[in-house]
């Protein structure tokens, strides 16, 4: 009996486990924070949307080691190109075409950047067989309207590559000390 619950366990683990690494690197989360509010989170994969948008000719290998090797202030210009495509390519419009402007963008320092580059530079001359994960950047934008939103139209940029978009709007309520509240999803 023992044998078998052990070997469910295992299936189900790696099935799960399976699943888990099919997951797209990039995914964008819409919130509508309230009727004309809208956060954007972008959980991107950068060395590769940064290739994609720097030097897409280029091998990924040796893009990850020019930029790895670049001073921080080359590197650093490099970076705001980069995002530049991102913003230009990420847009949001409501189904009238009316677009929304994004604003408040917040990116990773750009040292974080390029240690991040760093780090897969080393890791591509140690175990260059062996297939890199890296923690997707988080990247965060507003927008807001003057109409109420009921629905968006949403374009990001190719060097994104397949994006998983998730979209919701929170239920939200006011909670008073040591009461109670039934919360369902």
């Amino acid at each position: 009996m023992t044998a078998r619950i052990l070997a469910a366990w295992l299936a189900c683990a790696l099935t799960t486990a399976a699943a888990a690494h099919e997951l797209p690197a990039n995914r964008v989360t819409l919130v509508l924070r309230d009727d004309n509010h809208l956060s954007l989170t972008c959980f991107i994969d950068y060395t590769a949307a940064l290739h994609r948008a720097l030097a897409p000719q280029r091998a990924l290998q040796d893009f990850v080691l020019q930029y790895a090797a670049m001073k921080p202030a080359e590197f650093q210009k490099e970076l705001l190109k980069a995002q530049q495509k991102f913003k230009a390519g990420t847009t949001l419009a409501l189904p009238s075409g009316e677009a929304l402007t994004l604003s408040h963008w917040r990116w990773p320092e750009p040292s974080h950047a390029q240690q991040l580059l760093q780090q897969r530079a080393m890791q591509t001359v140690v175990g260059a067989a062996e297939h890199a994960h890296e923690t997707p950047f988080e990247v965060h934008a507003e927008a807001a309207s003057t109409r109420a939103i009921a629905s968006v139209v949403v374009r990001l940029p190719d060097e994104f590559g397949k994006t998983l978009v998730v979209s919701y709007r929170p239920k939200q309520a006011w909670l008073a000390p040591r009461a109670a509240a039934s919360i369902g999803f």
